[in-house]
């Protein structure tokens, strides 16, 4: 996401970075009149895919890679009319696991996750899993990041959100996920107090040997 404080809107960037740290310039990818963030990215059967937040819109927008990693289509909405936060996908099962946090209530941005489920990932009909919302604690209920594997167990990264908008993160392992049951228990908590300049840490992601989170920090500005 890069933010754009005049106009209060964000778009979707790609930041190429090199094997020593070095960043080239953002290069803008995707950018509509409605706001774009939390930009969930990932590989189905040997292509890219994107899901970007789009709450503002009351949707939930699948993109597609057409030439990697710059051109990117829109391919079609998986929801509408539901204002949808940062939403995660997990391939799990034979099955497409969807995590988003939905308000129902006004200003609850943080607060509720809720699951659904398909048999196929390009659809407009999700199930509700039964014990919506699986979540309900602003500690730990927003997606951080992607789900993911490790040690034959899966593990689904949550925003902690009590102090300010993505204080910390949490790591979840994830001991029953099906049709009728689900289940999770923090193992890790990460809280920005290794820093006095950062006040916020926000997703966690990795790739390999990559591991790449995002903070606020403060920053002096001289005029």
């Amino acid at each position: 996401e890069e933010y754009v404080y005049r106009e209060k809107k964000g778009h979707i960037s790609l930041l190429e970075m090199d094997a020593d740290g070095n960043i080239k310039n953002p290069v803008k990818l995707i950018e509509k009149k409605y706001h774009l963030s939390y930009h969930f990215v990932f590989e189905w059967k040997g292509i890219y895919y994107m899901v970007p937040e789009t709450a503002e819109n009351k949707t939930i927008e699948l993109y597609e890679c057409v030439e990697f990693p710059y051109k990117w289509k829109f391919k079609m909405n998986l929801m509408t009319h539901v204002e949808a936060y940062d939403t995660t996908l997990l391939y799990y099962g034979n099955k497409w696991w969807l995590f988003t946090c939905i308000v129902e209530n006004q200003g609850a941005k943080f607060d509720e996750l809720f699951l659904f489920f398909s048999d196929e990932l390009f659809t407009e009909s999700w199930k509700p899993h039964p014990l919506n919302p699986i979540v309900s604690d602003v500690k730990n209920a927003r997606p951080a990041g992607r789900i993911f594997e490790r040690g034959g167990k899966l593990y689904r990264p949550a925003q902690n959100c009590s102090k300010v908008y993505g204080f910390g993160f949490n790591i979840n392992e994830v001991s029953v996920l099906n049709e009728v049951d689900y289940r999770e228990s923090t193992v890790t908590t990460v809280k920005p107090n290794w820093d006095r300049k950062i006040q916020a840490i926000h997703t966690f992601n990795f790739d390999g040997a990559l591991a790449m989170v995002d903070v606020f920090r403060k920053k002096n500005k001289f005029f």
